[in-house]
């Protein structure tokens, strides 16, 4: 689930993390689930959407869950989180009339020495997430399971969240 060194220093660049605009994230619960920048990156790098499939359909050799489409990452985000940033408890499965999300991936682009708070965590699933920091690596999981990101207390963290989609659960 945590692989290290997905992506290097050079493709990190390639994707830059200054970006014109950012659309500020918050959802319209009291609760505040989500306190994060985003901006929509959505197939507008062709080389990351290959290499992540084709990371993830590996992956899915233990799963067998349906991602064959070519088009199967739907959607593709660069998040920032700044001080106060965070996105409480959720689970990312999407139930839409056609695809359902099967898995979430997040690559980390800002080395963990850059930030204080901000861990990436699970509720239910019992994984080693001790190097989920580290600069390049990818996290990949089902969109069933719920996770978070702990309030950022120092710094920022950028990140990219895309999800890979299939045809419905049967």
């Amino acid at each position: 689930m945590v692989y290290n060194n997905f992506l290097n220093d050079k493709e990190i660049t390639q994707i830059g993390l200054t970006y014109p605009t950012w659309e500020h994230g918050k959802t319209n619960e009291p609760s505040d689930l989500r306190i994060v920048h985003t901006y929509d990156i959505t197939h507008k790098l062709e080389w990351l959407d290959f290499k992540v499939l084709a990371f993830v359909k590996k992956i899915n050799k233990d799963y067998g869950y349906d991602i064959s489409s070519w088009n199967a990452i739907n959607e593709t985000k660069l998040l920032k989180y700044d001080v106060g940033g965070k996105y409480d408890w959720h689970q990312d499965v999407l139930w839409a009339p056609k695809e359902h999300r099967k898995f979430t991936y997040i690559i980390q682009l800002t080395n963990k020495k850059e930030y204080e708070g901000g861990d990436f965590k699970f509720r239910d699933a019992k994984v080693d997430l001790a190097n989920a920091g580290d600069r390049g690596t990818i996290i990949v999981f089902p969109s069933l399971l719920y996770h978070r990101i702990t309030p950022l207390t120092k710094g920022s963290r950028q990140s990219i969240v895309g999800w890979v989609v299939g045809p419905r659960w049967k």
